[in-house]
């Protein structure tokens, strides 16, 4: 009896060393750090993140003061990929399903612990309409469960070095960012419990990371710690989706997080307060120290509120609008193609394009594409090569189909082939000259001149056609002049009236 007694008392005593140890870290959010660490690393990233902010803005104020968030849910898939060393870190389906869970019930404010929100924050709280759906096919067209599982020879993994989003260092490459949001799960050590991308990130490093232990709610989740309710993938996907931490970015009242609706708060909430905080003369009802974009305990939060809402859709409906396209969690098939090159679309007679074939949902077992003005006119490879022999503009169209379904892509004047030479008409004109380059030449400099060679109209080109305005102009006989790639050529034109 002593033995057993002694055995818990230790047992108790090793769980609330640990516990004490997680909770005195904090939540350890580390987004706003791996941020810093994206700067440094992308060049492009602050000019990106930039522009994603102006087009949120600028959505937001089109919409009229009052008018109610979109009323349609947006719908996203997931694919969670445990990277684990040890079985505790290998977490069971259950518990990822659970997590899934959580985050639909927080996202629609169908969470049981709503009737925590205090009554003053209440009318602030909303549904987002936004939902979580597991995918069921992968980037390949092959069903999945959503859950994919990685043997790691990692310890552990940081924010810093951002490894396991990558195959070749131990954790597992993104599957395909305009399709799928990326939720890895693994082993962060004892400085982070999660971090996320912005919707700036490029694909590569686009996505969502937690620490095994705060997945997913109990019963599944039985980690002792304040948290084990699944809130820190709440916290996280809200980074994913533009927000900011409710205090700002730093820690003084001039900072903000730019949405409206949340009270200007000092700095970051840790464990569970016992009533009203006041701070930056945000009185008489203080920090929203309940809202999922603080720090406090998993237990302490239940809201997003309608700015935040509106934000989040706002990204969804501007830098992550690729997402209304994904068919990962109804593996509906959807054919996709493009060419070799971009640039492959302008041809010249006689010129030569490869069209690659793809798709989304279940792979197809059959092409089909249709080329108008294209020999072939049809084939059934995936990635066929057509001639185009004549000037036009002309539809492409593919069909993929599999044992359940079809679906067909068309593309009207996809394909642009030139004339050898720059074309102008009409000859004579009365209201407007029109030039369309050729493929293999470049206009830089268009100029009109009189017979004189004074020029009377002058133009920087930068479209494939140009459209001269020459309606007051008088009658007569005038010189076009082009500077291009091939050079300066002069052509005769008339004008009538």
């Amino acid at each position: 009896m002593r033995v057993c007694t002694l055995a818990l008392f230790l047992t108790f005593a090793f769980v609330r060393f640990a516990f004490a140890q997680t909770t005195e870290q904090g939540r350890g959010c580390s987004t706003e750090a791996y941020l810093e660490v994206l700067k440094r690393q992308d060049p492009g990233f602050e000019e990106r993140s930039l522009r994603t902010q102006q087009a949120v803005q600028q959505l937001m104020r089109q919409r009229p003061a009052g008018q109610a968030m979109q009323q349609a849910t947006i719908t996203i898939p997931v694919v969670f990929h445990v990277v684990y060393k040890t079985g505790s870190e290998n977490i069971s389906d259950t518990q990822v399903l659970s997590q899934l869970a959580v985050l639909n019930e927080d996202f629609r404010r169908l969470n049981a612990d709503t009737t925590n929100t205090p009554d003053y924050f209440r009318s602030f709280a909303a549904d987002t309409r936004i939902e979580f759906c597991l995918a069921m096919v992968d980037p390949n067209g092959n069903p999945t469960s959503g859950i994919t599982r990685t043997l790691t020879n990692k310890e552990s993994f940081s924010y810093f070095s951002d490894q396991i989003k990558s195959t070749a260092n131990g954790g597992l490459d993104a599957w395909d960012t305009k399709q799928y949001l990326n939720i890895w799960i693994g082993n962060l050590g004892t400085s982070s419990i999660g971090y996320a991308s912005s919707p700036s990130a490029l694909p590569d490093r686009d996505g969502v990371v937690l620490h095994y232990r705060t997945v997913g709610a109990a019963p599944f989740n039985n980690s002792l710690w304040a948290y084990n309710r699944g809130r820190t993938a709440t916290h996280e996907v809200g980074h994913w989706l533009g927000l900011k931490h409710i205090w700002g970015n730093g820690m003084t009242c001039n900072d903000t997080d730019d949405i409206d609706d949340t009270p200007n708060q000092l700095t970051q909430t840790d464990g569970c307060p016992d009533g009203i905080e006041v701070s930056c003369d945000n009185g008489p009802y203080g920090n929203m120290w309940q809202n999922y974009m603080d720090y406090s305990d998993d237990a302490c939060m239940s809201l997003f509120t309608k700015g935040q809402a509106a934000y989040m859709q706002g990204i969804l409906q501007s830098a992550r609008g690729y997402m209304f396209e994904s068919t990962a969690c109804t593996g509906e098939l959807r054919s996709r193609f493009s060419t070799a090159q971009p640039q492959d679309t302008l041809l010249a007679p006689g010129d030569q394009v490869q069209f690659l074939g793809s798709f989304a949902g279940f792979k197809p077992t059959q092409w089909l594409w249709e080329f108008e003005g294209g020999t072939p006119a049809s084939s059934t490879a995936q990635n066929p090569t057509v001639r185009y022999n004549r000037p036009g503009r002309y539809r492409v169209t593919l069909t993929t189909s599999n044992e359940k379904s079809s679906h067909t892509l068309s593309k009207e004047e996809y394909i642009y082939v030139t004339a050898e030479n720059v074309k102008v008409y009409p000859n004579p004109a009365s209201g407007y000259i029109i030039l369309e380059q050729a493929a293999r030449q470049q206009i830089q400099v268009v100029e009109l001149m009189n017979r004189h060679g004074q020029v009377l109209l002058r133009e920087q080109v930068e479209e494939r056609v140009i459209r001269l305005d020459v309606q007051h102009l008088p009658a007569g006989m005038y010189l076009l002049r082009t500077t291009s790639t091939n050079g300066i050529a002069v052509t005769k034109v008339s004008i009538v009236k």
